[in-house]
């Protein structure tokens, strides 16, 4: 619309200057014209007032009588004799707009000057008002009707221009599914084409990434759970393995088997097939059922997880009970990994209208807030959070997945105790559509 209002504006510009210029024209040759005709009349009227006066000469009669004739021209001749002195009429320091000499026997006599500007007639100003007002209506006709080509033309070659904006945006936006009406200039057109052909190649690319993630995270699963059950039967062999040797296979054991899962929940919600089961749940329960899960890792590690602004009654909403718990691991393994030793994990529980806000603090190394929300991309890094090698970069992502499969939201921002807070806000009782 505003690529419209701008043509349209250019264009209503250029209507009024090519309607008033001609115009302008018009009113121009008109006043020129009426003066060479108020000028030619004058002539001949100074050429009748010539005869009268060398009429009444012949007759002895004396000139200064005959310059107050009435009609048309009195008070606006001048009469000079041959050697330039007045013999009657106006005084003034006017140049004269025409002259006729005073001819008698063939000897000039005196010499007749029109010195001042005729008076319009009554007549005159009814014809001039009438040619104004024809002029006037030519220019408004004129104007409304460049005008009219004007909207014309500039909805006809806008509208190819906004159909490719709208094609770019949906690229944008992921809408990748383009339909356009081939209209307008040939080059529009055929930009519109090729836009359409990289947005099919890109949604191809697009596909088969998210397929490739999906099969990929499929075949990984089996095997960390295998190695799962492996790791098992090692800490059953006799004799034992070192202790040291024991905690690291656990250790990327457990990593191995997040990523994967992580991994799944990911390619799955890009594909929008992230299975959830809604059913009545507790989430103070799940919240302990978190914490007791990392207790024994996060005292390893020399950090406290605790509890605060949990509700003192029972809460029952319809969530996924398996998928939250994986979301507070996925929260509770991110912070964990940065938060440094002595440190403290807290998550919160508030009611918010018909939703819950889930909060988690730590007191880890802050974020900037402009990147915050970055921090939900899949395999992305803060520079500003520590022990990067540790991390999968899936935890957040996965988190995110299963806070939009509960139509919830997902927020970061800097913590109270210094470190990162995170706030899910889920519905109380998510539609299942």
């Amino acid at each position: 619309m505003r690529l419209f209002r701008g043509i349209f504006s250019s264009l209503a510009a250029q209507a009024l200057l090519a309607a008033v210029v001609p115009g302008g024209l018009m009113v121009f040759v008109m006043h020129e014209g009426q003066q060479a005709q108020l000028a030619q009349r004058d002539g001949e009227r100074l050429d009748a007032f010539v005869q009268i006066a060398a009429e009444a000469a012949r007759a002895g009669r004396p000139l200064d009588q005959v310059a107050h004739l009435p009609g048309p021209l009195a008070g606006r001749v001048l009469l000079v004799d041959p050697q330039g002195q007045a013999i009657a009429g106006p005084t003034t320091s006017l140049a004269a707009s025409a002259e006729r000499p005073v001819v008698v026997d063939g000897r000039t006599v005196a010499t007749a000057k029109l010195v001042r500007p005729p008076e319009l007639s009554d007549q005159d100003r009814r014809t001039l008002a009438a040619q104004y007002i024809g002029i006037a209506a030519i220019v408004l006709v004129l104007f409304v009707l460049l005008l009219l080509m004007a909207y014309v033309f500039a909805r006809r070659w806008s509208k190819p221009q906004l159909q490719l904006y709208r094609m770019s945006r949906d690229v944008v936006n992921g809408d990748l599914d383009l339909y356009f009406d081939e209209e307008g200039p040939a080059e529009v057109v055929a930009t519109m084409r090729n836009l359409r052909r990289i947005a099919s190649q890109f949604s191809r690319l697009e596909t088969a990434r998210r397929t490739w993630l999906v099969s990929i995270s499929g075949e990984l699963k089996g095997p960390t759970e295998n190695m799962g059950e492996h790791f098992i039967r090692l800490c059953e062999m006799e004799p034992p393995l070192p202790p040291e040797l024991i905690g690291a296979i656990e250790s990327d054991t457990r990593r191995l088997i997040h990523m994967a899962e992580d991994l799944n929940a990911v390619a799955l919600a890009d594909l929008g097939r992230l299975p959830v089961t809604f059913v009545q749940v507790d989430p103070r329960a799940l919240i302990h059922n978190a914490i007791y899960a990392d207790r024994k890792r996060a005292e390893a590690q020399g950090v406290r997880l605790e509890t605060s602004t949990l509700p003192e009654y029972t809460v029952i909403v319809k969530w996924d009970g398996a998928r939250i718990e994986q979301l507070f691991g996925a929260l509770i393994d991110n912070s964990l990994r940065y938060t440094p030793k002595n440190g403290r994990i807290v998550l919160g529980l508030e009611s918010s209208r018909d939703a819950w806000r889930l909060i988690i603090d730590d007191n880890a190394p802050g974020v900037d807030v402009m990147l915050a929300q970055r921090l939900f991309e899949p395999f992305y890094r803060s520079s500003d959070r520590a022990d990067e090698s540790a991390a999968s970069g899936l935890g957040l992502a996965t988190a995110r997945a299963i806070v939009e499969a509960h139509h919830g939201r997902i927020e970061a921002s800097r913590s109270p105790i210094g470190g990162l807070r995170v706030t899910v806000i889920l519905p109380g009782n998510p539609p299942t559509a």
